[in-house]
């Protein structure tokens, strides 16, 4: 099976790793069905050195350019399944209307050339952020409501899969990220006049996100939007301070709140079961 995963970064390195080793597991089975012929990636001449240096088939792609006229289009558009997985940097994006408006087309135009014209199965690796705060319980039955330029972008690539390839591809909206070198002590340590004490914290490890996507691929998990997030939710003070502490990092600080509020609660349990995915970390307090 030919599997591109555009964006070789953070999660796409591991995941690119973890198919490229992955075997049938009936040892004397001549279909290999299991088996990834996988491509990956990314942007920089260091990332592509690094790639490489991990066994993966790196190849160097800037989101924007046309795949027609790459030099390596006929193996980055010979697949069976695309992965993309190409984040725009909440930053970048942010107050920045024209950036999203270009990441938008970039994105409809890579998904154009490498899913939709080949006919490849899709998997468009999205955010929770699509989500609106004012949600409490959120379902992937939600009704979206994104308030971050990156929410908006995302709404919109989703908008036009869901127009254009809805039964051959698989949203997934993933919590925040934790794993190797994204330690969620780190994320707030020291930070002072907090707001959000009693909001409740969203978030997924690299490895589960693996796991599903694996799953999604093996069980043919196409024309579904799901979402992934740990079971467990605490609050930000009670878990980022307890995560600091962990570090040994000054723990934050959080201004006091004459209403404390929830914020949204993600709820994963109908994308657990229809992935039969039993998350190897099921509390943001298994991740450390």
């Amino acid at each position: 099976m030919n599997v591109s995963i555009f964006g070789g970064g953070w999660l796409g390195q591991p995941l690119a790793t973890t198919l490229s080793v992955k075997k049938s597991k009936t040892p004397h089975s001549t279909k290999r069905q299991n088996c990834y012929h996988v491509r990956v990636t990314a942007r920089s001449e260091q990332s592509i050195i690094n790639l490489t240096e991990h066994g993966l088939n790196a190849y160097p792609f800037f989101l924007g350019e046309s795949l027609l006229t790459h030099k390596d289009c006929a193996e980055l558009l010979n697949n069976d399944v695309v992965i993309i997985n190409i984040p725009p940097g909440r930053r970048h994006l942010a107050d920045n209307p024209q950036a999203s408006q270009q990441f938008v087309a970039d994105m409809c135009m890579l998904i154009t050339q490498v899913s939709i014209n080949q006919s490849a199965k899709l998997i468009f690796i999205s955010t929770s952020a699509v989500y609106s705060d004012a949600l409490e319980d959120v379902t992937e039955q939600s009704e979206v409501a994104p308030i971050t330029e990156s929410g908006r972008a995302h709404q919109a690539i989703e908008a036009f899969i869901q127009q254009n390839l809805k039964p051959s591809a698989c949203i997934l909206r993933l919590a925040g990220l934790v794993g190797p070198a994204r330690h969620p002590g780190k994320f707030l340590a020291g930070r002072q006049h907090l707001s959000g004490a009693s909001q409740v914290v969203n978030l997924i490890h690299q490895q589960d996100v693996i796991s599903a996507i694996e799953k999604i691929i093996i069980g043919h998990v196409w024309g579904e939007t799901l979402h992934l997030a740990a079971q467990a939710h605490p609050s930000r003070q009670e878990y980022y301070t307890w995560a600091a502490n962990k570090l040994g990092l000054p723990a934050p600080n959080f201004v006091s709140e004459p209403e404390p509020k929830l914020g949204k609660r993600i709820d994963a349990r109908y994308s657990l079961q229809r992935l039969s995915l039993t998350l190897a970390y099921p509390s943001p307090y298994d991740m450390l």
